[in-house]
């Protein structure tokens, strides 16, 4: 008779999306001896809209609901763990699963208008050292650009990949001036009584698909479109279209999304970014979750 080992399995927020749900899968197996046959087959309920269903083999596969409030509200660094217990005619194990949360690299789409010292200028044409004007610090110059196309009407990603669109006017008079189209996670400045009677500050920022309503603010398949991140020496909220929102900020899953030549231009700018993401400092401003999101989407004029 064997002796039955643990097994482990991981996914990771809007990574690899099927049908709404996460998924991986793996065998469980004995320590010694031929496990096939051995395992109850069986289909365990979790708590993320989610399943483990294992076979009399061993083999299994966990699927968890990509949308479910308490996976949506991860960010960077967040993890939530799923245990199930297995039954075996050498015994039970477990199976234990983690869900990581991630943030895309926030980015504008070509053609957004930035304010900059000179004046607006579109993103594309921005570079290296041009001086752009912030919010909390005036002018600062630009210390790296990051820039990558999309095909926003293909492939197997295509909530990751399609820009949201923000209309005119969505948030106010003039706010943005015109239509914006920025990448999903691109974390927009969200102002005003009611942000500081929710969450005690009057300035906060939130992701653009979180604040999806969809009539004003949607996500939309735009073709080929190529995205531009600009990063400066921290984190900064910068004005495009009229629309205050953020550049970029890293952290681990953010880097991983570049190429590594991107990556390695950006490590030779800032090298304490390669071992300690953390040591860029923090955001401009409190971060909203997906949840807390949804509480403020409806009380834009547009919402």
């Amino acid at each position: 008779m064997g002796f039955p080992l643990p097994d482990t399995g991981e996914v990771t927020e809007d990574t690899g999306v099927s049908g709404g749900y996460l998924s991986t899968s793996g065998d469980v197996d004995f320590w010694f001896g031929n496990d096939a046959g051995a395992w109850t087959a069986e289909t365990i309920t979790g708590a993320y809209g989610s399943a483990l269903v294992i076979d009399d083999n061993g083999n299994w596969t966990y699927t968890a609901l990509n949308d479910h409030p308490s996976i949506a509200a991860l960010n960077n660094g967040d993890t939530l763990t799923e245990v199930f217990t297995v039954t075996s005619t050498g015994g039970t194990t477990t199976i234990t699963i983690t869900i990581n949360g991630t943030t895309d690299p926030p980015c504008f789409v070509a053609g957004t208008l930035i304010e900059t010292a000179l004046g607006p200028r579109a993103v594309e044409t921005l570079t290296i050292g041009d001086l752009v004007l912030t919010r909390d610090a005036g002018p600062q110059r630009i210390k790296w650009i990051g820039t990558s196309t999309v095909d926003t009407s293909a492939g197997d990603d295509l909530a990751n990949l399609r820009p949201v669109r923000i209309r005119a006017d969505a948030f106010g008079p003039g706010v943005p001036d015109r239509d914006l189209l920025v990448s999903p996670m691109h974390r927009l400045l969200v102002s005003g009584p009611n942000t500081a009677l929710l969450f005690g500050k009057s300035e906060v920022l939130c992701a653009a698909r979180h604040l999806e309503n969809g009539d004003q603010i949607t996500q939309v398949d735009a073709g080929i479109v190529r995205y531009v991140h600009l990063f400066f020496d921290r984190h900064q909220i910068v004005t495009g279209n009229g629309m205050a929102s953020e550049s970029f900020f890293p952290g681990n899953v953010g880097l991983d999304r570049f190429e590594e030549q991107a990556r390695e231009e950006l490590f030779a700018i800032f090298p304490d970014l390669r071992s300690l993401p953390e040591s860029y400092g923090q955001p401009a401003r409190q971060i909203l979750r997906r949840y807390e999101g949804s509480v403020i989407r409806n009380l834009f004029p547009g919402g």
